[in-house]
């Protein structure tokens, strides 16, 4: 497992200036549940890159649907934690935007991010 620094400081750049520390502690439970996943579904992971929202899993087979795994839990455990609270959609986009419950919107901005990411990788 390898750490890309520039990759976490571009996520916390990206995702949320003000809740860096969130950040930080929602990339690093991503990554741990896509290690945990792939174990559990018994993908052999040749390679783990952690960068956040620019975390790469490599191995045998390129399997993209390990990957969307963890995102699309971090959605719905977001959008579960959330209640019936509207996000503003320039405050999904705005990197120093306060929130009233910040964990919940973090978790449904970094898998939003992470699922783009994701999606642009597959297009290669």
């Amino acid at each position: 497992m390898f750490v890309d620094l520039i990759g976490i400081l571009l996520t916390v750049i990206i995702v949320s200036l003000r809740y860096w520390f969130i950040v930080l502690l929602i990339s690093f439970i991503e990554s741990t549940f896509t290690i945990l996943i792939s174990t559990a579904l018994e993908t052999s992971i040749t390679e783990v890159i952690a960068g956040g929202i620019f975390t790469t899993v490599t191995g045998p087979s390129n399997n993209y649907f390990i990957m969307i795994l963890s995102p699309l839990f971090l959605l719905l455990f977001g959008l579960g934690l959330h209640r019936n609270e509207k996000i503003p959609w320039l405050d999904l986009i705005n990197p120093v935007a306060d929130f009233k419950r910040p964990v919940a919107a973090l978790m449904i901005k970094t898998a939003l991010c992470r699922m783009l990411i994701i999606s642009l990788l597959s297009n290669r």
